[in-house]
């Protein structure tokens, strides 16, 4: 059946997208959502028996891998291999990593295209192994499509450059560099396939990303959480509290921190490092799990008063304080590892 299906692909040549690298999720969520206005796009879990010439399919590895010759036009996106720091622009991680899309890069027909982020160091080296057309998008000077003048409010807006063109972008109630790589690579897409990308652009305006991924949503007391709940690296939430800090706010800032599991043995060094990041960034903390215990005295012991420091084991032991505690406009950051279910306090103190 697989093979029948291959003969009728083969008919019809549908162009393909193929999203690889971290923020896979976030992209492929932006693809359908933001460009479904301008393209007949979808997400295939399963290869059907017939295909649309018209269609754009998003398809998982292998079904790309095994099309992607007979295809009219297969796309193939490189978000990131690296974690994101927070502070520097470009990174790298271990070759392991990327080394299995390397075949697919490779064997990319000529007519397809590559899209890279620029500032992963370790994905733009694959750019040399292909024959395909590439394109790359990210913050760093050079990229094909660049994101400059960043700035934190109600939301991110930035300036996307383009071969000269400059447009602006703007994501309602989202932060963070992982949603401005999404829009980015969104934004690829459509110069690929010749969508209006003024049209583009403006249309990231309603787009909402995934929940719990450094999303503005209302809270109690007409309060705001800045929910970052769905996950945490050591990275993601130093670069959390980082916006947290430079979002413009009239009332106190609260950061509502787990535990950050998978650091090893630098558990205690990292959570402490973080502690440091809330006491330039946040009026008040809370900690929940063993582990964040040590981000409360790395805010202690970097000048934070004890009195704004909360410590518990369990978010049921904190979360009627935290209720109480929440004052009238106050901007809460909710983050930690999944493993917190840190989305328990998000529904707790959301509107």
């Amino acid at each position: 059946m697989r093979w029948i299906k291959k003969i009728f692909f083969s008919l019809v040549k549908p162009k393909i997208i193929l999203v690889e690298g971290g923020g896979k999720e976030f992209l492929e969520e932006a693809l359908v959502s933001v460009l479904r206005s301008f393209l007949k796009i979808k997400k295939i879990k399963e290869l059907p028996l017939f295909f649309n010439k018209e269609e754009v399919l998003i398809l998982e590895k292998e079904d790309f891998e095994f099309l992607m010759k007979d295809s009219s036009l297969p796309i193939l996106i490189l978000t990131h291999f690296g974690e994101i720091p927070p502070d520097e622009i470009f990174f790298a991680c271990e070759k392991e990593k990327v080394g299995e899309i390397g075949k697919i890069v490779k064997n990319l027909p000529i007519f397809g295209y590559l899209i890279l982020n620029h500032d992963d160091e370790t994905v733009m080296e694959l750019k040399e192994k292909t024959r395909a057309h590439s394109l790359t998008f990210g913050l760093g000077e050079g990229a094909s499509l660049k994101a400059s003048d960043v700035k934190l409010n109600q939301g991110t807006n930035f300036k996307l450059q383009c071969n000269g063109i400059i447009l602006p972008v703007w994501l309602e109630k989202i932060f963070g560099k992982e949603q401005i790589y999404t829009a980015l690579a969104t934004l690829c897409v459509a110069k690929i396939l010749k969508s209006n990308l003024v049209g583009v652009s403006m249309a990231f305006k309603n787009y909402k990303s995934l929940p719990g991924k450094m999303r503005l949503i209302e809270g109690i007391k007409n309060s705001w959480i800045l929910d970052d709940s769905g996950s945490a690296t050591v990275f993601s939430m130093i670069e959390a509290l980082g916006i947290l800090g430079k979002i413009n706010w009239t009332k106190r800032k609260i950061a509502v921190l787990g535990d950050v599991v998978g650091a090893g043995k630098y558990t205690v060094e990292a959570h402490e490092t973080i502690g440091e990041q809330v006491s330039k960034n946040s009026d008040l903390l809370f900690t929940f799990g063993q582990r964040a215990k040590f981000i409360a005295k790395g805010a202690f012991e970097n000048g934070m008063e004890g009195e704004k420091i909360f410590s518990f084991n369990t978010i049921d032991e904190g979360i009627k304080i935290l209720r109480e505690k929440i004052g009238e406009g106050d901007l809460i950051l909710v983050d930690g590892s999944k493993e917190m279910k840190m989305g328990k306090i998000v529904k707790e103190i959301k509107k």
